[in-house]
């Protein structure tokens, strides 16, 4: 197992910049993927922080960001956490 998560994180980390290109707009086409990150946002406990695992590029912290919530990033691929602090500074 060891040996296949290192290759996770290799392979993930080398797309990271392609991946983000691609998907830096995925949520303006997934009008149900917005409205049910809406209802976490306004559901979750106050003061609360909502963790996105496995972020990538940090597209959808940032959404849940920019809509009032307190959010973390946490990624296996150090690239794609590269990208997230890159694209998202302050989150």
């Amino acid at each position: 197992m060891p040996d296949e998560l290192g290759q996770l994180r290799v392979s993930y980390s080398t797309i990271a910049g392609a991946y983000a290109d691609h998907d830096a707009d995925e949520l303006s086409h997934k009008p149900l993927d917005r409205a049910l990150l809406d209802v976490l946002v306004t559901e979750r406990p106050a003061g609360s922080t909502i963790a996105d695992v496995g972020c990538g590029p940090g597209h959808v912290a940032r959404y849940l960001h920019d809509n009032g919530a307190a959010v973390v990033g946490v990624d296996v691929a150090p690239g794609m956490v590269d990208i997230a602090r890159q694209r998202n500074p302050g989150i």
